[in-house]
């Protein structure tokens, strides 16, 4: 690998900060080390808006995001993030499809109130219960259709800080730390992290330690798991609390491939149940629905997670190919795969295509529906994301450079899953019912990126 001479040890510090960025997404290693070496001393702005729609009217967001980078000239970099999400549409609410209409009954704000911002609130009704004065908000489901919970609003405001600093050529420490605001949800993070390079900075050893602080509060408070759904105001919120490690090896395995191993493992403790999620209690003989319950999960759940990345500079192109393994004891094991090409069509344009392929089996206790009569079990979700399935993503990225400081892009991607329809062994009319529709979706990217 040849490397420039620069003034005031510029290599050095440049061999560090690779060290702090081990995988630098459209370069091979020797033009990193250039590109971040003429980062020394620099500041760099990086904002995109992105806009994604999944199809059949369902959940609609808006991201803006600009994130700063400050580098200095001794290597210390300081890192910071705002992100706005606006959340519109309609989401899957775990109750099977029936072949009548289904109505399903939940809290209702004071006449004098606006609708929650996490409620649905485009396709309700409000009516009062005979005799006792009780305002509950009702939506329908026709009849053959996934019943969704129809006009939700979210919105949320994230900030992300980081600072990272050269110990000296060899050694790099990190410091993070995050916080994120919905109307019924809170999440608070701090993260820290050491690396170590070795044998002439051909091999990277990191460390990390991530602790996350969440706390849900619905506006008409968190249901008691496993109960009749109904339009009566619930408990207290409540909180989790996760803790993660991450242990890492990088290594220069020629002067085209990097190398990336990674092992995670992550605590969650605490409520961990969707409030807004119910399971429907079916006829064990027609399959017709009785009532609708809230679901119920572990309040504990420990998950693991093996990647493996690659780096191969291949003439003028940079592939990235990664391969990651999940396990979980909720009984999910996933694995995604993924693959991106950097082409360079001109000296200021490029184009980057990627496919991502993700599989998982369900969790332990997912169920589309339960019986009734049969004994209600602790934990169950008919939750669309615990269910086993697959997705692929094909997207593509285009970039142009007004300058070498200076980069517009935009990226475009398609999102699809797959998975079983049918329920086998279904009861009645429900053999004959759609349960898994899955999610399409399709998102586009706009950015903008400026060094000065």
């Amino acid at each position: 690998m040849q490397l420039k001479k620069r003034k005031n040890g510029q290599v050095l510090k440049s061999l560090g900060l690779v060290t702090a960025n081990l995988f630098m997404a459209t370069h091979g290693m020797a033009q990193a080390i250039d590109d971040i070496a003429n980062e020394l001393g620099t500041t760099s702005l990086d904002t995109a808006l992105l806009f994604y729609q999944e199809s059949g009217d369902r959940v609609r967001a808006i991201e803006p995001v600009s994130s700063l980078k400050i580098t200095g000239e001794n290597g210390n970099v300081l890192y910071a993030r705002v992100t706005y999400d606006s959340l519109t549409g309609a989401t899957p609410n775990g109750a099977a499809p029936w072949t009548g209409t289904q109505t399903f009954t939940t809290p209702a704000p004071p006449p004098d109130e606006d609708m929650s911002v996490t409620s649905a609130s485009g396709r309700k009704t409000y009516v009062t219960i005979p005799g006792t004065g009780t305002r509950v908000a009702q939506y329908t489901a026709a009849a053959n259709e996934l019943p969704l919970d129809a006009g939700f609003k979210d919105t949320r405001y994230a900030l992300d800080l980081g600072y990272s600093s050269l110990w000296d050529t060899d050694t790099t420490t990190s410091f993070g730390l995050s916080g994120s605001k919905e109307k019924d949800f809170t999440s608070y993070s701090l993260n820290a992290a050491i690396s170590q390079a070795l044998f002439d900075k051909n091999t990277t050893l990191g460390l990390g330690l991530n602790l996350e602080f969440d706390t849900s509060d619905p506006q008409y408070g968190i249901p008691t798991p496993m109960t009749e759904m109904n339009g009566l105001l619930k408990g207290p919120s409540d909180s989790k609390t996760v803790t993660s490690i991450n242990a890492g090896i990088t290594q220069v395995m020629n002067r085209i491939w990097l190398f990336q191993l990674n092992y995670n493992i992550g605590w969650s403790n605490g409520y961990q149940t969707d409030p807004y999620k119910i399971v429907s209690l079916v006829n064990p003989v027609t399959g017709a629905p009785v009532k609708y319950l809230y679901e119920s999960r572990p309040d504990s759940r420990v998950r693991q997670s093996v990647y493996m990345g690659n780096k191969i500079a291949l003439g003028s192109t940079v592939a990235d190919i990664s391969l990651r393994y999940y396990h979980d004891d909720w009984g999910i094991n996933s694995i995604t795969a993924e693959v991106s090409d950097r082409i360079p069509i001109s000296d200021r344009l490029f184009i980057e295509p990627e496919a991502r392929y993700y599989t998982q089996d369900a969790a332990d206790f997912f169920n589309y529906y339960l019986l009734n009569g049969s004994t209600k079990p602790e934990f169950a979700s008919a939750d669309g994301r615990l269910a086993k399935f697959n997705a692929l993503t094909l997207g593509v990225k285009l970039g142009y450079s007004f300058t070498p400081d200076s980069e517009v892009y935009l990226v475009a991607e398609d999102y699809k899953q797959k998975g079983d329809a049918k329920v086998a062994g279904a009861p009645g009319a429900l053999a004959n019912e759609t349960f898994f529709s899955g999610v399409h979706a399709a998102s586009l990217m706009m950015g903008f990126k400026y060094r000065f």
